[in-house]
């Protein structure tokens, strides 16, 4: 077990599917990439478990799925501490998820929140709108896992970013990730054409940063998508920070985007 103090603190939101199973994989990959360290919080409402009017019956209902939790998911830790060679935590708590989740985040203020993707959809992480909740009401870095279960390597990874510069906010976790300066840095925008073009930075070294610019359009997002896949791009980054287009990328095309891509996408705060 590592036992050197960690520089990052990876908060994984949990429930019991494959997608947040793969989820908590790769925020132990990336922890040893970046030097974090991993907490697992799982939430759920006392009424999806308690359905009596006899309080005693509800509390016993409620200890015995506590219980029935906390077994599942410790298995499941055990397994990856053990073969991955790291401490993982846990924390389960019942109450309303939104705002358990919001209340965690706030308490631990954790770099970064990860959560995990079911196939064709952002995981319902006890309730439908829950991840979009995360991104709208939460202050923190949120890494959506991919679609897949595959064990993401982040070892030099090829990143992608949307926008024209990666704010000072999270050049720090980004330059964490990326050691090979020789593979560079995409930048992709969905630009208005009536806007004058500007230059891409990255506040580093310039040679680091290649652009795509697409216009705003119908397709636009499916184009930025596929191009984002024919790269290769293996994690893409989108800063809340945006410039020109704040109004045109908001968080529904944030959403869509997500959808449309196989790849983890971190959200930088």
């Amino acid at each position: 077990m590592n036992s050197k103090k960690s520089k990052y603190h990876l908060l994984v939101l949990m429930d019991l599917s494959k997608a947040s199973e793969a989820a908590l994989k790769n925020a132990v990959h990336l922890a040893k990439e970046i030097n974090g360290k991993v907490e697992v919080f799982h939430v759920k409402s006392p009424a999806d478990v308690a359905k009596y009017e006899n309080q005693f019956s509800a509390m016993r209902a409620i200890q015995e799925d506590t219980s029935n939790v906390q077994s599942k998911l410790m298995k499941l830790i055990r397994e990856i501490e053990k073969e991955e060679k790291v401490v993982i935590t846990l924390q389960i708590s019942y109450g309303n998820a939104k705002q358990a989740i919001k209340d965690k985040i706030d308490s631990v203020k954790p770099d970064l929140v990860i959560l995990g993707k079911r196939k064709n959809n952002l995981m319902n992480f006890l309730e439908p709108d829950i991840t979009k909740f995360v991104l709208k009401e939460c202050n923190a870095n949120i890494l959506i896992s991919g679609e897949d279960n595959k064990f993401h390597s982040f070892d030099d990874i090829s990143l992608g970013v949307y926008g024209e510069t990666i704010h000072k906010e999270g050049l720090e976790i980004i330059s964490d990730l990326k050691t090979n300066e020789e593979d560079p840095i995409r930048f992709f925008r969905i630009r208005n054409p009536n806007n004058s073009d500007k230059s891409v930075t990255t506040e580093q070294n310039k040679k680091w940063a290649v652009s795509y610019t697409f216009s705003e359009g119908e397709n636009a997002l499916d184009g930025l998508a596929s191009y984002i896949t024919g790269t290769n791009t293996q994690l893409f980054c989108i800063p809340r920070k945006q410039n020109e287009n704040a109004s045109w990328f908001g968080l529904s095309r944030i959403n869509d985007l997500i959808y449309k891509l196989n790849i983890p996408v971190l959200i930088l705060r």
